[in-house]
């Protein structure tokens, strides 16, 4: 677990930031080669994606902040840190915000490019959990969106350097000498290995589909169901709540569920219609 890979004089590499850097690159990679496998064009497709990095960083930061107005209003006011909601590579990126603003991106892209929406998406889904799974890693190495504490024997215990320990000694829970935070479930990688499973499940699911729309479709339902699993043991403060222990991501989550049900109805039932 190391924040900052390399140290040049003061400037750090962030672990983070490389993590995201090479998941935006591994799945743009995936999703055109998979396009010249199924007959799309690669350059379309490529095109295609370096809008959908700038719309789901955007997203991300924008949910995230959205969701916390008050501390960093608060930072702002007190500690005189105004830009610090601008610095992404510090950690911050709610998923869901990224995938929502870049499925918006996608479909005004796609229809001005003329771009089959369902076919396209089928491509790039599975280059999405992919990227997802270098994603988490990075949360992992930073020490951000970690889990609740626990005697497992796979926790782990997160550096002085890290966010999480940050945290902790900022809300008084462990003094500025400690040297770790105690023993935490380690959900980023429980997360992260849950979307590796989900790419390689989707990629199956690619080659045996039997209606357009069906991957990004059984991604938007196996997504949901493993992020509402894994927040059961995040432990980070810094999510919100939407009623009792419901937080802001589950409640995403079961509205997106109830989407991938309702549109595995419509296209199912599409596809037999035009098959008869």
């Amino acid at each position: 677990m190391r924040p900052v890979l390399l140290d040049f004089h003061g400037y750090g590499l962030h672990s983070y930031g490389i993590a995201i850097a090479v998941a935006f690159l591994v799945a743009i990679f995936v999703g055109t080669r998979t396009a010249e496998r199924t007959g799309e064009n690669p350059d379309k497709v490529r095109d295609l994606c370096f809008w959908l990095l700038v719309s789901s960083l955007v997203g991300a930061r924008v949910l995230f902040i959205l969701t916390n107005i008050p501390d960093y209003a608060r930072l702002c006011h007190e500690e005189h840190d105004c830009w610090r909601a601008f610095k992404v590579w510090e950690g911050g990126l709610v998923f869901y915000g990224g995938f929502f603003g870049a499925l918006a991106m996608g479909v005004w892209y796609m229809r001005r490019h003329q771009m089959p929406f369902w076919r396209t998406a089928d491509i790039l889904a599975p280059s999405v959990a992919l990227g997802h799974f270098f994603g988490r890693l990075g949360c992992f190495a930073a020490g951000c969106c970690w889990g609740a504490e626990s005697n497992l024997p796979w926790a782990v215990r997160f550096p002085s350097e890290s966010l999480v320990f940050e945290d902790y000694v900022a809300r008084g829970v462990l003094p500025a000498t400690a040297q770790v935070t105690p023993a935490l479930h380690p959900v980023q990688l429980y997360e992260a290995f849950g979307d590796l499973g989900l790419f390689f499940a989707l990629s199956i699911l690619g080659r045996r589909k039997r209606w357009d729309g069906q991957v990004l479709v059984a991604y938007l339902l196996g997504y949901a169901a493993l992020r509402f699993t894994v927040e059961l043991f995040r432990g980070d403060a810094v999510r919100k709540f939407v009623v009792a222990s419901l937080s802001t991501s589950q409640a995403i989550a079961i509205a997106a569920a109830l989407l991938a049900v309702a549109l595995w109805w419509w296209r199912a039932r599409r596809s037999r219609f035009s098959r008869a």
